[in-house]
């Protein structure tokens, strides 16, 4: 169990994280079943309760209708961040780098942490530790699978990061902007170098 999960329902949560992660998705119900892995009359209660809230958008398309996050909605900002934070992202990520040694700090920054990502947004992920790509593949792979996004992924040992972090445009520009961090925090990336 995630951490969205456990602040709401399992059902709620599923949809928000399928619906709130990629915010310019619309998925039909037979979809959102079929991703979600629960039925369809729990998915058709659920999605009824959320488009009574207004937090999400439907509309029909002959006999199918479809759902996506309501952008509009006050609250829009706050679920999403939330939902990338725990269930949608920052979980899919963490998991995919659990037990992989040599990693020290992992972060995605880019268009996605600074919350302008589009639905086809490739997830710009920057790895600071003794790990190569090689080592990263299978596992990347697997989670660029589950959410529908691809991974470019960035890796640097500590040792080259603390000698470039200054001098490198590439890295003065992540390290200014906006980052989730998968493995380490800020005070952490502070102290490297």
């Amino acid at each position: 169990m995630g951490l969205l999960e456990t602040i709401f329902p399992q059902v709620r949560a599923e949809v928000l994280r399928l619906l709130f992660a990629a915010p310019d998705r619309e998925l039909h119900l037979r979809e959102l079943t079929r991703q979600s892995g629960l039925t369809l009359g729990t998915l058709q209660t659920e999605v009824k309760k959320l488009c009574g809230a207004d937090l999400l958008l439907s509309r029909r398309d002959g006999n199918r209708r479809y759902f996506r996050a309501n952008a509009e909605h006050p609250l829009f900002s706050d679920l999403r961040q939330l939902v990338l934070k725990t269930a949608g992202l920052h979980d899919v990520l963490a998991e995919a780098l659990q037990d992989v040694s040599g990693v020290e700090l992992a972060f995605v920054f880019g268009s996605l942490a600074a919350g302008t990502g589009k639905a086809k947004s490739d997830v710009d992920l920057l790895i600071i530790g003794e790990v190569g790509l090689r080592t990263l593949a299978s596992r990347l792979r697997t989670a660029a699978e589950r959410l529908g996004r691809e991974i470019n992924p960035v890796t640097i040992s500590a040792a080259e990061f603390i000698r470039a972090r200054t001098t490198r445009p590439f890295l003065r520009d992540v390290l200014a902007k906006e980052k989730i961090f998968i493995k380490g925090t800020a005070d952490e990336l502070a102290r490297l170098g």
